[in-house]
């Protein structure tokens, strides 16, 4: 019989199907050829007994299959028995037990890896690794398992055995219905418990983040508590000096209430001129500090030459030339200016003490003067360039003229300047100053004994703390708040 090409090549690939699934079958299951190609590693257990292991039985790490059982040789005191490692499945060596396990009452036994660690060193590394016999669990045997149960049947008397029988059918007779609705129960919560378990293990998890931080706190938790307990004893002692404080707020407030309405008008204005004051006493900081020290020494030492009991202590110290007067960088005393000369002398400007700051002598003199002591003037509020006579423009609004001549131009002596047709013409000694020009400037009157202003426009304006300053004088306001008091 002679068989077609066709035929042949589809048995020539059965063939090869059939060798190739025998191949892998006898690698993945039956484990043949795995040391030969690589896919295996050899570990070992010393065991007092084979506990009903054999050869091939499954290994698995922490019940996950790894590996089969190898060969089981006899040792002087026992057992050693080869355990065959899929490679890949890293298994930590140190701390790591064997325990011989039953599927079942009636299944069959394998070895099942127990770690006490995640980390390394794994048994693929090095040399084959042996697991120690005090690192191994045996099953309990049949023949012991027996003898046990005889033993507690054995120490049970028949008679009290039958007391129980007849206690719990007391118990339970007629009870069918109720036991029945408690199985039903238990079941409907045992499912709500089971449905519920994702929110009660995060409630868990979250609870123990809880716990851990208050245990972290623990310290800070009870400070804050003894700090409340303190305050809360002071606010017992202090309650009725509170309540007559809350009593009395409601008066209070509506009295700074009116008061602040009252001064409305004014108070922003005021406090916007502050801000002027607060510059001037923040340039003088050094001195003002200097005078706060002093002051109360200055009044200690009053009190201590006039003690108050009728007599006054005074002291004289003679502390000429201690320490010396500095005469380096000074003229010969021939050429001192005595207090009977009152001619008029030109000033020497380059005289002055040139000793060093320690020397020891009294040096003084305005190269001397202690650089941090110089503070800034204060700024100027931007528009307050025209002075505080009037606002910007003029006190009609005007808008100057274009090209007309600034304030402060000076002449000399006996002359005028004649602008925009009208003379404006102030003489003071030799110099004569133009302050503005005609048609930007227009003049009024001012009493400085009352404040009061009658305007080119014929009214009566009041100037001073009244608070009409910003609306009069605009941004040059700050400067009447500095000047009406010395001019009165």
């Amino acid at each position: 019989m002679i068989l077609k090409r066709g035929v042949k090549f589809q048995l020539l690939v059965f063939a090869l199907i059939t060798v190739i699934g025998v191949t892998i079958v006898s690698v993945n299951y039956i484990g043949v050829g795995r040391g030969l190609l690589g896919r295996q590693y050899t570990a070992f257990v010393d065991l007092s007994d084979s506990g009903g292991v054999f050869t091939n039985a499954e290994v698995t790490y922490r019940g996950v299959p790894v590996g089969r059982v190898g060969p089981i040789r006899l040792t002087p005191n026992g057992i050693k028995v080869e355990l065959r490692l899929e490679r890949g499945k890293r298994i930590p060596r140190e701390g790591t037990s064997a325990t011989v396990a039953n599927r079942s009452a009636v299944g069959e036994q394998y070895i099942d890896l127990q770690p006490a660690k995640a980390t390394g060193p794994y048994l693929d590394e090095g040399k084959p690794y042996t697991i120690p016999r005090h690192l191994t669990k045996l099953p309990v045997s049949t023949a012991e398992l027996l003898r046990n149960v005889d033993s507690l049947v054995s120490s049970v008397d028949p008679r009290h055995l039958g007391t129980i029988v007849n206690e719990l059918d007391q118990a339970f007779s007629g009870s069918a219905s109720d036991l029945q609705a408690i199985l039903d129960d238990t079941d409907r919560l045992i499912q709500t418990a089971d449905q519920a378990y994702p929110d009660t293990k995060r409630l868990l998890d979250d609870g123990a983040t809880v716990l851990n931080t208050q245990r972290s706190q623990a310290a800070n938790i009870r400070g804050f508590a003894r700090n409340l307990n303190v305050l809360t004893t002071q606010l017992r002692r202090d309650d009725p000096a509170l309540r007559a404080a809350i009593d009395a707020t409601p008066g209070a407030v509506t009295e700074i209430d009116k008061t602040i309405d009252g001064l409305a008008p004014t108070l922003p204005v005021l406090l916007a001129n502050l801000t002027t004051t607060g510059q001037v006493i923040a340039s003088h900081k050094d001195g003002l500090r200097s005078i706060f020290v002093l002051y109360p020494l200055s009044l200690g030492l009053g009190y201590t030459v006039t003690p108050g009991d009728g007599t006054q202590h005074i002291g004289l110290a003679l502390n000429l030339d201690s320490p010396p007067p500095c005469t380096k960088g000074f003229r010969p005393k021939k050429d001192q200016r005595w207090p009977q000369s009152t001619g008029s002398k030109e000033p020497d400007l380059n005289r002055g003490c040139t000793e060093p700051k320690d020397s020891g002598r009294v040096v003084r003199g305005a190269r001397n003067h202690p650089k941090d002591a110089i503070q800034p003037p204060p700024a100027v509020p931007p528009g307050a360039t025209d002075g505080a006579g009037f606002p910007p423009g003029g006190a009609n609004g005007k808008s100057p003229d274009k090209g007309a001549q600034k304030p402060g131009a000076q002449g000399t002596g006996g002359q005028t300047s004649s602008l925009s047709g009208r003379q404006v013409t102030l003489q003071s000694g030799n110099n004569v100053y133009i302050p503005f020009p005609s048609k930007s400037v227009e003049l009024a009157g001012y009493d400085p004994s009352t404040g009061v202003v009658y305007g080119p426009d014929g009214k009566r304006y009041r100037m001073g703390a009244t608070g009409s300053q910003q609306r009069l004088l605009g941004d040059a306001s700050w400067k009447m708040l500095l000047l009406d008091p010395l001019m009165r």
